[in-house]
């Protein structure tokens, strides 16, 4: 269980933030009164990686993640122990025991422990996306003043402009703002007790359906 189990996420989460279709205000209203809409530009990755909060993210999810390989060596570790006692001593087993164990272990070296690395796969990139998130969030009423003192009436993400004048990307007057608002972000731990909790929950509902 040596290898790498995770990449850290990229600038993930951005459309939850609230930027659909990579526009936040609409022109509707300044061209039917006849005039051109005010168009302004924000780079979203930045705002995530250059921020105060954002560069807090990286060494955070480095600690997660080595927390996370320790628990999934631990465990493997475990399970690899418990075969080794198996083959030990399987031949004192009665026939009915020795089936039952064999199988048990069988189950977790196939799915037990591949499930539980897969899912706390998830759970750590989920972790850095929600801190991303979060930053994105607090960004949001910085983007509505500075659209509202510029009367812009377009606010659109780089990734969906293919040139834009240098004095429409507002990206770095938001980056100070969020700096002096918002300068640390957590990226919430993650464990293996809470996802065995989670495996719990949902073979408890798949036992439920079963039963339906």
């Amino acid at each position: 269980m040596k290898k790498q189990f995770f990449a850290i996420a990229g600038a993930a989460m951005l459309a939850a933030a609230g930027f659909a279709g990579g526009a936040m205000i609409s022109g509707a209203e300044a061209q039917s009164n006849g005039k051109a809409p005010v168009i302004l530009i924000v780079d979203r990755a930045q705002i995530v990686s250059q921020t105060k909060a954002g560069k807090t993210i990286p060494g955070q999810a480095e600690q997660v993640k080595k927390n996370v390989e320790k628990e999934l060596e631990a465990e493997a570790d475990k399970l690899k122990k418990d075969i080794e006692s198996f083959q030990k001593n399987a031949s004192l087993m009665s026939e009915e025991v020795r089936k039952k164990t064999e199988q048990e272990l069988g189950a977790r070296y196939q799915y037990g422990l591949p499930q539980r690395v897969q899912i706390m796969e998830q759970a750590f990139s989920a972790a850095v996306q929600q801190a991303q998130g979060k930053i994105l969030v607090e960004s949001q009423p910085i983007l509505k003043d500075i659209v509202e003192k510029r009367g812009a009436t377009i606010l659109l993400d780089r990734s969906a402009v293919m040139y834009a004048a240098p004095e429409t990307d507002v990206t770095q007057e938001v980056i100070a703002a969020l700096d002096k608002k918002f300068p640390s972000v957590e990226v919430e731990k993650v464990s293996l007790a809470e996802i065995e909790k989670q495996i719990q929950q949902a073979q408890a509902k798949a036992q439920a359906a079963n039963k339906k």
